[in-house]
């Protein structure tokens, strides 16, 4: 995960963001994460500590998303660019190899 700096008007909210992203982003599973996290946590209080888990997602989910694509999807918009074709055979490529997988692209 890359950082992302948002600004959603909460100052703490935007530096603690911050702090999980790259917290996040410092470990390879989440189970790795998961131990870390419940070991510097600082509050009992799990109500305000899953306000506060759920403000970050949201804001994840609301300013990360449309910012971020994925690295096929950036070369499919350079390609239909200057060689359609190729995009549309790179993008039929995909589909099919994901489907082997059984991994459905969102479109």
């Amino acid at each position: 995960m890359s950082l992302f700096t948002v600004q959603t008007g909460d100052e703490k909210l935007d530096q603690a963001y911050s702090r999980m992203c790259s917290h996040i982003s410092s470990h390879e599973s989440f189970d790795s994460f998961y131990r870390y996290f419940t070991q510097i946590v600082k509050t009992d209080d799990h109500e305000k500590l899953n306000k506060w888990l759920l403000k970050v997602l949201f804001c994840e989910l609301k300013y990360g998303k449309s910012e971020k694509k994925h690295d096929f999807d950036l070369m499919i918009e350079a390609l239909e660019l200057s060689e359609p074709a190729k995009a549309e055979q790179l993008r039929q490529w995909l589909e099919q190899n994901l489907e082997k997988l059984n991994i459905k692209r969102e479109s």
